[in-house]
Parts: structure tokens; C-alpha cells; sequence
């Protein structure tokens, strides 16, 4: 028999140093959590941020720590509400996104447990790469199936306690607006070298090792954990056009677009079927389009949990109704039976 749990997951919140997105999304996040997940009681509860929670991304280590601290003191509310559900014995998950990778470092992620949960730091849990219940969900941001935002060594930071963290690759083009445009072709350049490089050494016996220590923390197959390292890959010849396009896409103030689940999905799913891993939902962020689909050829579903920021880019109600936030929603029951899917919340309670 299985213990009651429910499990509330969103992501794409990008917590800055201001709260100046149209949607508020530090303004209306308290009123989720006092709203939906306090007032639940009798099973086990977990909140999941699945990435992009804060914006984060492309600061050192003390800049990061000091810019983490800033945040939170600049959503005080968001601040007191993740408080008292720690307080409460509701377990704080959060999964790194490309804008909070930075979380994968120790000493951030220790900070953010210090701030939100000072008298049981265990109560919030950082995953430098993925959250994993066993039979019930995976979920990630999804950054690492983009070769514009892909890590290669992801762990290496996290699980060597180090805070040596190497930063997204190709988003480089977009990370140096001031510089000659020389300038970012080089940097380019020698960010896909340096994702060339990090691609083979994630399949070297020493990567393995970090591998096997995160099977461990993951409580999932090793194997599995390995193969599903791997199965994206960084490759330059396909990369650069895929940057190319997004640059005049960007340009010309449109986005690539996309109503279905990703490839990514159905082969992490399927990955983990073959090795006796399946879950009920897999669950990512990162594309801003909110969506609940079936996996092909897996008994599998699929959510993306979308933005609660303005950057809205699905057909889904939050794109017309700005007072709509998405979340995906997992139920475990007693006897083991789970349900689940995506949801909107509304301020004024309305569905």
C-alpha cells in the first residue's frame, strides 16, 4: 500500500529582482500556496518548482548567493509563504531550470534551504538534473534536450560539492548584447567546443561514477540513470541552425512555436519503461506552453506546466485569460492509484 500524497508542480516563475511582469507572478504565488496547498491536510505534501524559478543564471558564486537573497527579500510574501509551508511539513522541491542553474551549486542550494525552511533545512530539496518518485512522476525542466540551453555535465558541480559550474552553451549569442557581433561568433564557437568536449567526457567511466552516486540519491536504476544521460546529445552541425533560426525568429520579434509534447518525452519515458522504471507523468517546464498530451507508443502522460510569467506562448486558456496559472497536479492514493493533470488557478477562484 502506497502513502497518500499529493504533489502540486509549476514552473517558469522567473523571480528577479523586480516584480515588474504584468502578471505578478511573486505577487500571486502566496496567494497559491495559502490558497491551494496549506489548506490541504492528511497526506504527505510536496510542492515542485520544475526550473526557472529564479533568474539566477550567469552569475559567480558569491553574486549568486547575494542576487538569491535579494530576490526573496524582494517577495516578501513569497518569502513568508514557502516559510510556513516548510513549517507546516510541506516538502519544498526545486529542479533547476537554464535562468537557476546556479541552484546546482551547494552553497546556493544550502542558502535556499537556510532562508525557507531555517529550523529543518531537509524540508526543501534542490535536483541539479531531475525529480524522480518512483511509479508515480519524472520531473525536469527540459533545457537539457535544447541544445541551446544543454549542460552536458550537469552533476559534476552538484555531487562533487564543488561550485565549479559551467554555464549554458549556445544561449552565449544572445548573452553578450553589447559585444561586436565578431565577438559572439567566437564565443559561440568556443561554446560549442566546449559542449563537444563535455559531450564525450559524459560518457567516460569518471562521469559514470557521478552517474551511479545520482542513481542513488534518485532511487532509480543506474542503467537507466546512464542511458537517459544520454539521451540527448549536444552536436554542433545541428545546433548552429537551430541557434540561426531562433536569432531571426528573435529579431523579428516572433517565437518558434509548438502545440505537442516533445520527442525528449516520449524517449525519456520510454527509457525508463524498458528498464522497469515507468511512471504515471512526466512532467517539464521550460517551452512556456502549458499541455497535457499521451506519449506515443507509452502509457505514460505528459505535462508541461507552462509560465506564470507574461511570456505566455501556448493556445491554453492562460494565453487569453492573463489571470489564469498554470500547475500540473498529482494525486497518490492509499491504494496506490494516481490521477492527476494540468490545472489553472485562478486569484478569484474561479475555473
Amino acid at each position: 500500500m502506497s502513502s497518500p500524497a499529493q504533489w502540486w508542480l509549476l514552473s517558469d516563475l522567473h523571480l528577479g529582482e523586480s516584480d515588474d511582469d504584468a502578471r505578478c507572478p511573486g505577487s500571486v504565488l502566496p496567494e497559491f500556496l495559502r490558497g491551494e496547498v496549506l489548506p490541504a491536510s492528511g497526506q504527505e505534501q510536496h510542492v515542485a518548482f520544475v526550473g526557472d524559478t529564479f533568474e539566477l543564471a550567469g552569475f559567480a558564486e558569491d553574486a549568486s548567493l547575494a542576487r538569491l537573497e535579494s530576490i526573496l527579500a524582494r517577495h516578501p510574501d513569497t518569502l513568508a509563504a514557502l516559510k510556513a509551508c516548510a513549517a507546516r511539513g510541506v516538502q519544498l522541491h526545486f529542479v533547476c531550470g537554464n535562468h537557476d542553474v546556479e541552484l546546482a551549486r551547494p552553497s546556493v542550494a544550502a542558502r535556499l534551504s537556510g532562508l525557507l525552511s531555517p529550523e529543518e533545512p531537509t524540508r526543501v530539496r534542490v535536483y541539479p538534473w531531475f525529480l524522480h518518485v518512483p511509479g508515480v512522476l519524472v520531473a525536469e525542466h527540459g533545457h537539457h534536450h535544447h541544445a541551446l540551453h544543454r549542460i552536458p555535465e550537469v552533476l559534476r558541480s552538484a555531487i562533487n560539492g564543488t561550485d565549479e559550474l559551467d554555464l549554458p552553451p549556445l544561449a552565449a549569442w544572445n548573452a553578450l548584447p553589447s559585444r561586436s557581433r565578431l565577438s559572439r561568433a567566437g564565443a559561440v564557437a568556443r561554446a560549442c567546443l566546449a559542449s563537444e568536449r563535455a559531450e564525450r567526457r559524459v560518457r567516460e567511466p569518471a562521469y559514470d561514477e557521478l552517474l551511479q552516486a545520482e542513481s542513488q540519491r534518485l532511487a532509480l536504476d543506474g542503467v537507466a540513470v546512464r542511458d537517459l544521460a544520454r539521451l540527448s546529445r549536444f552536436r554542433t552541425v545541428s545546433a548552429l541552425p537551430v541557434a540561426a533560426t531562433r536569432m531571426v525568429l528573435a529579431a523579428a520579434g516572433r517565437k518558434v512555436t509548438g502545440e505537442e509534447a516533445p520527442a525528449a518525452a516520449g524517449r525519456v519515458a520510454r527509457t525508463l519503461e524498458e528498464h522497469g522504471c515507468g511512471v504515471a507523468w512526466y512532467i517539464s517546464g521550460h517551452t512556456h506552453r502549458a499541455l497535457e498530451s499521451a506519449l506515443e507508443a507509452s502509457p505514460t502522460r505528459y505535462v508541461n506546466t507552462g509560465t506564470w510569467g507574461s511570456d505566455v506562448r501556448g493556445r491554453g486558456p492562460d494565453q487569453s485569460d492573463r489571470r489564469a496559472f498554470p500547475y500540473a497536479v498529482v494525486d497518490v492514493a492509499r491504494d496506490g492509484a494516481i490521477s492527476g493533470g494540468l490545472r489553472y488557478w485562478r486569484p478569484d477562484g474561479g475555473d
